[in-house]
């Protein structure tokens, strides 16, 4: 199981270290959903009920978004969080279910 270290507050800037990589490779992730369905950060910005230089600021790495800002942005872009933590699409979800419920119905035999 992989865990993630949460960003450390001062002053409201993050304190960046070598286990924050995560926060960027979240940030990347975030960027590339967006621009594949073609929305602009303004856009999602008010979709998720936030500012544009805040989005901007999530994907640079350089923000962590509180929770509510991060069910909204997902919500507004109809991805899950296992996307955007980990990288792991709703199909590739769909994928390993199959294969676990696969597995599992090999071994109650």
């Amino acid at each position: 199981m992989q865990t993630f270290n949460i960003a450390l507050f001062s002053g409201g800037r993050p304190y960046m270290n070598q286990d924050n990589q995560w926060l960027l490779d979240f940030g990347a992730r975030l960027k590339t959903e967006r621009e594949k369905q073609g929305v602009t950060q303004q856009v999602l910005a008010g979709k998720a009920h936030t500012k544009q230089d805040y989005i901007a600021q999530i994907e640079r790495g350089a923000r962590n978004p509180s929770l509510r800002t991060f069910m909204n942005i997902l919500s507004a872009l109809d991805v899950s969080a296992d996307y955007l933590i980990y990288g792991v699409s709703k199909e590739q979800e769909g994928e390993i279910t199959t294969a676990l419920n696969n597995f599992m119905s090999f071994m109650s035999r």
